[in-house]
């Protein structure tokens, strides 16, 4: 039940250090209930499913659970909890099979204080492998994080996280504990960062099958990283198994199975496609028969289940117009009335140019490449246009689904889709002292005449942020769409229709 929920996270988003709060932390005594009362729950299997809007499911992979003890664990000699996790996902995507598997490991000390000791996590995509390690040292946590190429080293000082923590949302679980309305705030330890859970019993049901009565428990689960909650639903029988875990926004559950069938994974559908947003004509063919003037904004009607999904950004605003919600894209990066112009901070600037998680923009090659890509420019805009350019002729374009996690491997393979664009260009621009942040998002694509996943660029020019993309080598960007962090990269659930046009001279095209 408690590495369920973590995992799945872990699929969905990357949070950042979580906000304090009150938390719930068990009693000792509380512990070693909870230890005894689920020694015979050590091995669950779950199949992990997707939906669409119209509530067809597709299954995308698998998840084990499985717990076990062991004598000793390094200079540690009494008996250790060790709680493993195995996920493994497929998806074909673009004639590709996408693989991706998460594997964690924690290890406990088995009595009091209950310290973590060690805990170990992976991340493969494709040929990539991220790999975080967390071993205790007295009273601090070192933090090794490596891609195979580098290796980053972090310590944290007076490190407290303990069984009395990890199994915090299992208190339902305890004598008098599980009653509607009761809610508990637990702090989880993932990969070197904190976040809060907070899990609240909301139902407790009965259900007859075949003259049986079987009942169960619903808990409505959030975490929050203090910027951008992700709300959940967890089903837990009488015996405190989980049945079966709903993430309401992505449209992801994961139910539990047997073995053979959690493992049974068939693929048919294009999870690209099916990961796209259709406008309901070809706006594009509208505006070549419009050639004629220039165009001012896009009025696009949200249908479906919009959720706040769309951030107000550069060149683009959600309004209300009679309670329909519309998202207006600019054209006018300078005088559009609708978005904003994100001015830079010295903090951005310093935030931007620093060197990053396995970007090694100080590695003498990496800037002479990006010399090479300015040419002999001189001034910002120059450089940035000239970059845009290099990067777009460096790479040849290929549909590749996470075969890459480095920029070496760009370099060496030269080869890849906005992904690997975006990347590059990002690495490049930052190591030659201009301020650059890769953007997801969507863009237009008129052929399946609707907006698909995309990934570019915005720098740093006059004191703001412009978006470019070095996968299409523009330097202005017209139709793009920024997703707000911690977004669910499932929005099948929504559509848009095209119902306003407005161009420079002023008139109009309703729709």
């Amino acid at each position: 039940m408690k590495t369920l929920i973590a995992i799945l996270v872990l699929f969905l988003t990357t949070f950042n250090h979580a906000k304090s709060l009150e938390y719930t932390v068990l009693s000792d005594a509380e512990v070693k209930y909870l230890l005894q009362f689920y020694s015979d729950i050590n091995d669950l299997w779950f199949g992990i499913y997707v939906y669409d809007s119209e509530g067809v499911e597709e299954k995308i992979g698998y998840m084990h659970l499985w717990s076990e003890e062991e004598s000793s664990f390094s200079s540690y000699k009494k008996a250790v909890i060790i709680d493993n996790s195995d996920m493994h996902i497929e998806m074909f995507t673009g004639e590709v099979v996408e693989t991706s598997d998460f594997i964690t490991q924690q290890i406990y000390q088995a009595d009091p204080p209950y310290n973590l000791l060690y805990e170990f996590e992976s991340e493969t995509y494709g040929g990539s492998k991220l790999t975080t390690t967390s071993t205790r040292q007295k009273d601090s946590m070192k933090i090794i994080r490596s891609d195979g190429f580098n290796k980053e080293t972090t310590i944290l000082k007076n490190f407290d996280y303990r069984l009395n923590h990890f199994l915090s949302d299992l208190k339902f679980d305890l004598p008098k504990q599980n009653f509607v309305g009761n809610t508990v705030i637990s702090k989880q330890y993932t990969a070197g960062q904190f976040d809060d859970l907070t899990m609240t019993l909301s139902e407790i049901k009965e259900q007859t099958v075949n003259g049986v009565v079987y009942k169960y428990s619903v808990y409505d689960a959030v975490w929050d990283d203090g910027e951008f909650p992700i709300s959940g639903q967890m089903i837990v029988d009488e015996n405190m198994i989980p049945i079966s875990f709903w993430m309401k926004d992505a449209l992801l559950e994961m139910r539990l199975e047997d073995k053979e069938i959690a493992q049974d994974i068939t693929n048919q559908r294009d999870f690209f496609l099916y990961n796209t947003i259709p406008l309901d004509r070809d706006f594009y063919q509208i505006l070549e028969n419009n050639s004629h003037t220039y165009v001012k904004n896009i009025f696009l009607e949200i249908q479906g289940n919009y959720n706040n999904q769309f951030p107000t950004a550069i060149q683009q605003e959600v309004i209300q117009v009679d309670g329909v919600n519309y998202l207006v894209l600019g054209n006018d990066y300078f005088e559009s009335e609708y978005g904003i112009r994100e001015e830079v901070t010295k903090s951005d600037v310093q935030k931007n140019l620093e060197k990053k998680d396995f970007d090694p923009i100080d590695d003498p090659m990496i800037i002479n490449l990006a010399k090479k890509g300015i040419k002999d420019a001189t001034n910002v805009d120059d450089k940035i246009i000239n970059l845009l350019s290099f990067v777009d002729d460096y790479i040849e374009d290929t549909y590749v689904v996470g075969s890459v996690t480095t920029v070496y491997d760009i370099i060496e393979q030269k080869s890849g889709d906005c992904s690997e664009h975006s990347f590059l260009f990002n690495v490049l621009a930052r190591s030659i002292g201009i301020p650059s942040r890769m953007v997801s998002g969507y863009a237009y694509d008129p052929q399946s005449q609707s907006f698909g996943g995309h990934a570019w660029n915005e720098v740093v020019v006059d004191g703001y942020w412009l978006p470019v993309d070095p996968m299409w080598n523009w330097a202005s960007v017209f139709g793009h769409i920024k997703e707000g962090e911690g977004l669910n990269p499932f929005l099948h659930n929504i559509k848009f229709r095209l119902a306003l046009i407005e161009f420079e001279n002023g008139e109009e095209k309703i729709f």
